[in-house]
């Protein structure tokens, strides 16, 4: 995969944190999809749980005395992950349902920004995107929307707006691909697909946490034949008893 990368596709990231691990957890039957379809699947940001998100779109504004909307307010689509590797709380957020089964598939922001540039080769600085998250107070996510009360247009800003959260969720430590395209080539749930190779994507696949610890073996084999990966599968061990030897003590 060596995708010449734009510049501007990149945003608040050092040219070492594109190498740098990065983390999804989603159902695990997403995650076959993803090798049997090899699709990778961005979502309308409309769709995101926090209703905060999207502010500087949704807001519209004023030029010159008559309010506005923004008619590509939902062109944009995207897809999150985290850097944290270790986070009980993105197990308990995303995989909070011990009745089903998660997977947390592992890969860089360099390698996510290449395959979907590869999908659209045609002007990516204006369409493809890989950001980290800046955590903001709210009154400066505030001042940024009315940007000293010049309008700009430019794509890219937009894309950095996205890239805007409250403080408050800073524990999510977040990574966005973002996707600027046409709202009428999604799908009627916001889902935007495009086609992605998941064996170079994905370095490595991790089993939730809450899994029978006795069927983990055969569980990983069958999860290795249904998905063809050849790269490490593991469980997470985040809620396993500790493995220590009982403590000898002298009376």
């Amino acid at each position: 995969m060596g995708t010449d990368i734009p510049n501007r596709c990149i945003i608040n990231l050092t040219e070492k944190e594109l190498d740098q691990h990065i983390y999804r957890i989603m159902s695990e039957d997403y995650v076959i999809s993803l090798f049997a379809k090899r699709e990778n699947v961005l979502s309308q940001i409309h769709n995101w749980k926090d209703k905060f998100e999207n502010f500087q779109l949704k807001l519209g504004g004023i030029l010159n005395g008559e309010p506005f909307e923004y008619g590509f307010q939902d062109d944009f689509v995207g897809q999150c992950w985290t850097r944290e590797n270790l986070s009980e709380a993105m197990w308990g957020i995303y995989a909070n349902d011990p009745q089903y089964r998660f997977l947390r598939i592992r890969s860089t922001p360099r390698k996510l920004i290449n395959a979907l540039v590869q999908e659209h080769p045609k002007m990516p600085q204006d369409t493809c995107f890989i950001g980290k998250v800046l955590y903001k107070r709210e009154k400066d996510l505030k001042a940024h929307v009315h940007n000293g009360g010049t309008l700009n247009l430019d794509v890219e800003s937009f894309a950095k707006s996205l890239l805007l959260k409250r403080r408050s969720f800073k524990h999510e430590s977040e990574v966005r691909l973002i996707y600027s395209g046409e709202s009428k080539n999604y799908d009627e749930k916001g889902l935007y697909r495009y086609t992605v190779d998941p064996h170079q994507m994905i370095t490595q696949i991790m089993a939730d946490p809450n899994r029978d610890r006795t069927t983990w073996l055969a569980d990983k084999e069958k999860l290795r034949k249904t998905t063809g990966y050849v790269g490490e599968i593991k469980r997470s061990k985040m809620y396993d008893p500790p493995e220590w030897a009982a403590p000898t003590f002298h009376g």
